[in-house]
């Protein structure tokens, strides 16, 4: 079997012992420092290692989620949910010096500074080559280590970059984020959303007389029309409440007959909403 060179291995300053990858060392080093830096953010005990909190969130159906109000999209953390929340205000807060334009993220922001700049502050420590993005060199990296830092919480599956772990993790959850401005249809990935905005008519459109949306289709227009109108034509025949949509009635009736169409596949618990069988089966992993 042949050997590596010592070069590719990090060495552990309180002992003898060698790793192939600096995050494996790191890992190691905790042992020895003894310090937990995986919290859990429900009863905050701390682990060594994140399989350690892991193990301990889905043992004790530890899960916090963070809910958007304005689309029903679930974020593990309120970081995650505050970012997403601009895409609904289209707030920019952090504004380039050099031309005005704004970002969402100030990471984004720093990122662009490096166009007019040209600067490429990072260094590769295996070759010669120079990088103006940090995330870009992390990339870089893992082509000489080989290593596979992102991995999947459903399936253990891992992969080299977080965009390819994001699109892998809707094939369990089959999240649709990439919608299109026009028509309002959603797709799994980026590729698909170009894909339709390149092939879509959209001359075929049909628009709103009373505002500058458009809309593929004319039973998708007059729905979108009640919202102007303030018309609710769905009647409950219980309690003869009213609704814009048909959806919405058919929610709302289950209030009343209680009724649960929606099961989860592994442990045949039932929901009155699409939404609620989501949360389930992500917060217990039933997916």
């Amino acid at each position: 079997m042949p050997v590596l060179s010592k070069a590719k291995y990090y060495k552990c300053p309180y002992c003898s012992k060698v790793f192939p990858f600096k995050s494996k060392l790191n890992q190691h080093i905790l042992v020895h420092t003894g310090e937990k830096p995986f919290q859990c953010s429900i009863c905050n005990q701390n682990f060594q290692r994140k399989e350690g909190l892991r193990y301990h969130r889905v043992k004790n159906n530890h899960f916090k989620f963070y809910k958007c109000l304005h689309c029903s999209r679930f974020f593990s953390s309120k970081y995650y949910l505050n970012r997403h929340l601009l895409d609904h205000t289209g707030e920019k807060p952090f504004k380039c010096s050099i031309c005005n334009k704004n970002f969402k993220c100030k990471s984004n922001l720093d990122r662009h500074i490096l166009v007019h700049t040209g600067e490429k502050p990072f260094k590769c420590p295996h070759c010669s080559k120079f990088f103006s993005r940090k995330s870009n060199l992390d990339q870089h990296i893992l082509v000489h280590t080989g290593e596979r830092p992102f991995k999947c919480s459903i399936c253990n599956k891992s992969f080299q970059r977080k965009s390819k772990l994001d699109r892998h993790i809707r094939v369990h959850t089959g999240e649709k984020p990439f919608k299109c401005s026009v028509c309002n249809q959603n797709y799994t990935r980026k590729e698909g959303l170009k894909y339709h905005q390149v092939t879509y008519n959209f001359n075929k459109c049909y628009k709103c007389p009373h505002c500058p949306k458009n809309f593929p289709f004319q039973s998708k227009l007059n729905r979108h029309i009640f919202v102007h109108t303030g018309e609710k034509p769905f009647q409950c025949f219980i309690c003869n409440q009213s609704f814009q949509r048909k959806s919405t009635l058919d929610i709302h009736i289950r209030s009343h007959t209680g009724e649960k169409p929606f099961q989860c596949d592994k442990c045949h618990q039932s929901f009155k909403r699409k939404d609620s069988l989501f949360y389930h089966k992500v917060k217990n992993k039933h997916l």
